[in-house]
Order: structure tokens, then sequence, then C-alpha cells
């Protein structure tokens, strides 16, 4: 893997995470758990091995067992 700076031939830039695109690389304040679905909470409320997902509007991850595609706090899909 290349280090961040190296230019050389044939090196990759490497792209931190979070994405720029996320919104938290703007943001000084860390990302909020937005908990699981209840559909998930049903499931298991240990959240082990959910998937997280992105909330723009919440800026924040909730997560998820199945494929949800719906936040579980403001609602907004995608």
């Amino acid at each position: 893997m290349p280090e961040r700076g190296d230019r050389g031939k044939g090196s990759e830039k490497v792209v931190p995470f979070p994405f720029s695109r996320s919104g938290l690389a703007r943001t000084k304040n860390p990302a909020r758990n937005l908990g699981l679905t209840a559909l998930s909470a049903k499931a298991d409320r240990s959240g082990r091995g959910a998937k997280g997902h992105w909330c723009a509007n919440c800026k924040g991850i909730w997560y998820s067992y199945f494929l949800e595609c719906e936040c579980p706090v403001c609602g907004r899909r995608g």
C-alpha cells in the first residue's frame, strides 16, 4: 500500500475515511450513532454484524441486518 503523499510511478492516491462526500471531513464533531432499525432490533439487540449506513440529514450512522434504506431517526431514504 503506498504511503500518503507518495507520488511515485504507478502509485495510487490513498483516500482516507471518512470520504469527503460524507460531510464528516468538514466537521469537527464525531459521527452520531443513530442505532439499529426497529426490524433489526427485533432480530438481535446486540448489533453485532449489522451494516452501517450514513444519513446525511442526521450526520450519523445507523445500522441494519437487512436491506433497509430508511434512516430510523428522520425517515430519509437513500
